[in-house]
Protein backbone atom coordinates (compact mmCIF):
# COMPACT_ATOMS: atom_id res chain seq x y z
CA UNK A 1 0.00 0.00 0.00
CA UNK A 2 1.13 3.50 -0.88
CA UNK A 3 2.22 5.96 2.00
CA UNK A 4 -0.18 8.69 1.66
CA UNK A 5 1.22 12.33 1.24
CA UNK A 6 1.37 14.22 4.57
CA UNK A 7 0.51 17.02 2.38
CA UNK A 8 -2.18 15.82 0.49
CA UNK A 9 -5.01 17.82 2.41
CA UNK A 10 -2.85 21.14 2.25
CA UNK A 11 -2.22 20.27 -1.72
CA UNK A 12 -5.96 20.02 -2.14
CA UNK A 13 -6.93 23.14 -0.06
CA UNK A 14 -4.40 25.60 -1.72
CA UNK A 15 -5.67 24.76 -5.13
CA UNK A 16 -9.46 25.28 -4.36
CA UNK A 17 -8.39 29.11 -3.05
CA UNK A 18 -6.14 29.10 -5.71
CA UNK A 19 -8.99 28.62 -7.75
CA UNK A 20 -11.48 30.34 -6.51
CA UNK A 21 -9.19 33.28 -6.40
CA UNK A 22 -8.86 33.17 -10.60
CA UNK A 23 -12.28 32.50 -10.55
CA UNK A 24 -13.01 35.77 -8.73
CA UNK A 25 -10.66 37.77 -11.13
CA UNK A 26 -12.76 37.87 -13.63
CA UNK A 27 -16.94 39.07 -11.94
CA UNK A 28 -15.34 42.24 -12.30
CA UNK A 29 -15.16 42.54 -15.73
CA UNK A 30 -18.89 42.86 -16.77
CA UNK A 31 -21.17 45.87 -18.78
CA UNK A 32 -24.52 47.20 -17.19
CA UNK A 33 -27.23 45.06 -17.17
CA UNK A 34 -29.11 46.72 -20.24
CA UNK A 35 -26.70 46.58 -22.64
CA UNK A 36 -28.68 44.61 -24.52
CA UNK A 37 -30.75 47.62 -25.89
CA UNK A 38 -27.43 49.21 -26.81
CA UNK A 39 -26.25 50.17 -30.59
CA UNK A 40 -23.13 48.78 -31.78
CA UNK A 41 -21.17 51.81 -31.58
CA UNK A 42 -22.09 52.22 -27.67
CA UNK A 43 -21.22 48.53 -27.04
CA UNK A 44 -17.86 49.19 -28.69
CA UNK A 45 -16.95 51.96 -26.63
CA UNK A 46 -18.38 50.29 -23.36
CA UNK A 47 -15.47 47.59 -24.50
CA UNK A 48 -13.20 49.84 -25.28
CA UNK A 49 -13.50 51.49 -21.66
CA UNK A 50 -13.34 47.78 -19.55
CA UNK A 51 -9.90 47.48 -21.45
CA UNK A 52 -8.18 48.57 -18.13
CA UNK A 53 -10.16 46.06 -16.31
CA UNK A 54 -9.47 43.03 -18.97
CA UNK A 55 -5.81 43.80 -19.20
CA UNK A 56 -5.54 43.65 -14.83
CA UNK A 57 -7.62 40.60 -15.34
CA UNK A 58 -5.03 39.10 -17.75
CA UNK A 59 -2.11 40.20 -15.73
CA UNK A 60 -3.38 38.63 -12.58
CA UNK A 61 -4.11 35.52 -14.01
CA UNK A 62 -0.90 35.02 -15.42
CA UNK A 63 1.16 35.72 -11.90
CA UNK A 64 -1.58 33.29 -10.02
CA UNK A 65 -1.11 30.74 -12.53
CA UNK A 66 2.61 30.73 -12.48
CA UNK A 67 2.57 30.85 -8.45
CA UNK A 68 0.04 27.72 -8.75
CA UNK A 69 2.28 26.00 -11.33
CA UNK A 70 5.47 26.89 -8.86
CA UNK A 71 3.64 25.71 -6.31
CA UNK A 72 2.53 22.55 -7.71
CA UNK A 73 6.32 21.96 -8.63
CA UNK A 74 7.46 22.71 -5.04
CA UNK A 75 5.01 19.96 -3.29
CA UNK A 76 5.98 17.38 -5.67
CA UNK A 77 9.78 17.68 -4.18
CA UNK A 78 8.41 18.10 -0.51
CA UNK A 79 7.88 15.18 0.97
CA UNK A 80 7.46 15.98 4.90
CA UNK A 81 5.42 18.39 6.91
CA UNK A 82 5.12 20.54 9.96
CA UNK A 83 3.17 23.04 11.61
CA UNK A 84 5.43 25.53 10.26
CA UNK A 85 4.80 24.78 6.38
CA UNK A 86 1.29 24.99 6.99
CA UNK A 87 1.49 28.32 8.90
CA UNK A 88 4.02 29.76 5.81
CA UNK A 89 1.32 28.08 3.14
CA UNK A 90 -1.53 29.69 5.42
CA UNK A 91 0.10 33.32 4.37
CA UNK A 92 1.04 32.55 1.27
CA UNK A 93 -2.93 31.57 0.49
CA UNK A 94 -3.91 34.77 2.55
CA UNK A 95 -1.86 36.93 -0.09
CA UNK A 96 -3.75 35.16 -3.28
CA UNK A 97 -6.89 35.28 -1.78
CA UNK A 98 -6.44 39.49 -1.85
CA UNK A 99 -5.22 39.39 -5.39
CA UNK A 100 -9.27 40.04 -6.64
CA UNK A 101 -9.45 43.11 -4.78
CA UNK A 102 -5.99 44.36 -5.65
CA UNK A 103 -6.56 43.97 -9.38
CA UNK A 104 -9.91 45.60 -8.64
CA UNK A 105 -8.48 48.08 -6.97
CA UNK A 106 -5.95 48.99 -9.86
CA UNK A 107 -8.29 48.57 -12.33
CA UNK A 108 -10.39 51.34 -11.13
CA UNK A 109 -7.63 53.31 -9.80
CA UNK A 110 -4.11 53.62 -11.71
CA UNK A 111 -2.48 55.93 -9.95
CA UNK A 112 0.52 55.87 -7.31
CA UNK A 113 -0.79 54.24 -4.35
CA UNK A 114 -3.38 51.48 -6.00
CA UNK A 115 0.20 50.38 -8.64
CA UNK A 116 2.45 50.37 -4.63
CA UNK A 117 -0.31 48.38 -3.02
CA UNK A 118 -0.27 45.79 -5.98
CA UNK A 119 3.15 45.22 -6.56
CA UNK A 120 3.83 44.85 -3.16
CA UNK A 121 1.24 42.08 -2.64
CA UNK A 122 2.32 40.56 -5.35
CA UNK A 123 5.90 40.61 -4.33
CA UNK A 124 5.12 39.22 -0.78
CA UNK A 125 2.90 36.45 -2.26
CA UNK A 126 6.91 35.38 -4.41
CA UNK A 127 8.52 35.42 -0.91
CA UNK A 128 6.11 33.48 1.24
CA UNK A 129 6.60 30.91 -1.54
CA UNK A 130 9.99 30.97 -1.73
CA UNK A 131 9.59 30.98 1.98
CA UNK A 132 8.07 27.74 1.54
CA UNK A 133 11.05 26.16 -0.19
CA UNK A 134 13.57 27.68 2.12
CA UNK A 135 11.62 26.44 4.96
CA UNK A 136 11.33 23.09 3.67
CA UNK A 137 15.19 22.37 2.53
CA UNK A 138 16.13 23.56 5.66
CA UNK A 139 14.16 21.15 7.67
CA UNK A 140 14.62 17.93 5.80
CA UNK A 141 10.78 18.27 4.12
CA UNK A 142 12.34 17.64 0.80
CA UNK A 143 12.70 14.72 -1.01
CA UNK A 144 16.42 13.76 -0.75
CA UNK A 145 16.60 13.15 -4.51
CA UNK A 146 16.22 16.53 -5.21
CA UNK A 147 19.83 17.62 -6.33
CA UNK A 148 21.47 21.09 -5.37
CA UNK A 149 20.65 22.52 -9.22
CA UNK A 150 16.87 21.44 -8.87
CA UNK A 151 16.50 23.57 -5.77
CA UNK A 152 18.07 26.56 -6.86
CA UNK A 153 15.53 26.19 -10.10
CA UNK A 154 12.42 25.92 -7.39
CA UNK A 155 13.72 29.81 -6.36
CA UNK A 156 14.82 31.02 -9.83
CA UNK A 157 11.46 31.79 -11.70
CA UNK A 158 9.79 32.90 -8.43
CA UNK A 159 12.97 35.32 -7.82
CA UNK A 160 12.52 36.79 -11.03
CA UNK A 161 8.72 38.00 -10.54
CA UNK A 162 9.68 39.06 -6.74
CA UNK A 163 12.54 41.39 -8.17
CA UNK A 164 9.84 43.03 -10.89
CA UNK A 165 6.95 43.85 -8.39
CA UNK A 166 9.74 45.04 -5.51
CA UNK A 167 11.14 47.29 -8.14
CA UNK A 168 8.06 48.60 -9.68
CA UNK A 169 7.26 50.06 -6.24
CA UNK A 170 9.22 52.52 -6.03
CA UNK A 171 9.41 53.50 -9.75
CA UNK A 172 5.41 54.24 -9.36
CA UNK A 173 5.77 56.79 -7.10
CA UNK A 174 7.93 58.56 -10.18
CA UNK A 175 5.50 57.17 -12.69
CA UNK A 176 2.52 54.93 -12.22
CA UNK A 177 2.16 53.73 -15.59
CA UNK A 178 5.81 53.18 -17.01
CA UNK A 179 5.94 50.89 -13.09
CA UNK A 180 2.67 49.00 -14.79
CA UNK A 181 4.56 48.84 -18.61
CA UNK A 182 7.71 47.40 -16.15
CA UNK A 183 5.40 44.32 -15.07
CA UNK A 184 5.43 42.98 -18.44
CA UNK A 185 8.88 42.24 -18.65
CA UNK A 186 7.41 39.05 -16.16
CA UNK A 187 6.34 37.78 -18.89
CA UNK A 188 9.16 37.70 -21.63
CA UNK A 189 12.11 36.64 -18.79
CA UNK A 190 9.84 34.12 -17.17
CA UNK A 191 9.59 32.70 -20.38
CA UNK A 192 13.57 32.60 -20.87
CA UNK A 193 14.27 31.50 -17.17
CA UNK A 194 12.10 28.66 -17.84
CA UNK A 195 13.26 27.58 -21.46
CA UNK A 196 16.97 27.92 -19.66
CA UNK A 197 16.19 25.74 -16.55
CA UNK A 198 14.74 23.01 -19.63
CA UNK A 199 17.77 23.06 -21.05
CA UNK A 200 20.31 22.75 -18.46
CA UNK A 201 17.94 20.09 -17.05
CA UNK A 202 18.69 18.35 -20.23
Amino acid sequence: MAEENPNARLIAFSDGVIAVAITLLVLDIRLPEDFSHWSDAELWSALVALWPRLLAYLLSFFVIGNLWNSHRSKFEKITGSDARLVSINMLFLLTIGIVPFTTNLIAESGGTLSTAVYAASMAISGLSLLWIWDHARRNGLVDKAVTAEESRRQYTVVVVMVAVFAVSIPLSIAHADLAKYFWILIIPVNLLTRLFGIRRKR
